[in-house]
């Protein structure tokens, strides 16, 4: 019996994760599968481990593990599989398999300009659009594909638009202080799924910033939480994965 576990990454934050659990509900009902479970990787609970092991006692002898991450980058690459990895020593008669991240994808692509295009931005000169992504100091996957999504979204806007990093480079703060210099008004949008610490720890930097420079106006935009673009792109990583 086939069961699907939908990994989320977790936050500190408990409306972050009651908006992820609602999320998670929805894209159940469009799925036949019996058995699907949620798990987190970090600061919640359930736990993947508990998640896994809740779909393999009620008879579940194939996992689709389904991480609802916008990029592929240390959780991805050597957390997950490392609990993964763990999983299949105690239960070898069980198949795992994992889906592919979708921060690339067209649905996420046009969700992203979706939430620039809310702020009711004026199309000027003097304005530009600036991601930020969580990134990592190890892996320059994340900020090399947010970079791609940056140029993508500068085509589709006719605006500039720059990319940042949390963990990584380049480096949010820097970037932001350096954009306030040139433009009149920076259009900010957090790369990420839900709201969550990171997303505060953003616009946290932006309130301070903006006392340094008043002459230039930021915005930060909404993350992209719950959406039907992102529903069906989770689910076309589902169908990929089992055919």
């Amino acid at each position: 019996m086939r069961a699907i576990i939908y990994i989320g990454n977790g936050t500190q934050l408990a409306e972050g994760n009651a908006e992820f659990c609602t999320f998670i509900a929805e894209i159940k009902k469009k799925r036949p599968e019996m058995i699907q479970e949620l798990g987190f990787l970090n600061m919640s609970y359930p736990t993947i481990e508990i998640a896994c092991e809740k779909a393999i006692a009620i008879g579940a002898d194939e996992l689709i593990i389904v991480p609802v991450f916008l990029f592929s980058a240390t959780n991805i690459k050597y957390e997950i599989p490392k609990i993964l990895n763990s999983l299949t020593r105690k239960h070898p008669d069980i198949t795992i398999k994992m889906t592919k991240t979708f921060g690339f994808d067209p649905e996420i692509i046009a969700l992203a300009k979706e939430k620039i295009l809310q702020t009711n931005i004026n199309f000027t000169k003097s304005k530009a659009v600036l991601l930020v992504g969580l990134g990592s100091e190890r892996d320059s996957e994340p900020a090399n594909r947010l970079y791609n999504v940056s140029q993508l979204l500068e085509k589709q806007l006719h605006l500039p638009v720059f990319h940042s990093e949390i963990k990584g480079e380049p480096c949010y703060p820097k970037v932001l202080e350096n954009l306030i210099t040139q433009f009149d008004k920076i259009y900010i949008l957090p790369y990420f799924l839900f709201t969550g610490a990171h997303v505060v720890a953003i616009d946290q930097e932006r309130l301070h910033l903006q006392k340094l420079y008043p002459d230039c106006e930021t915005v930060l935009c909404e993350s992209f939480h719950y959406h039907p673009l992102l529903e069906i792109a989770i689910l076309q990583k589902i169908t990929e994965l089992i055919g």
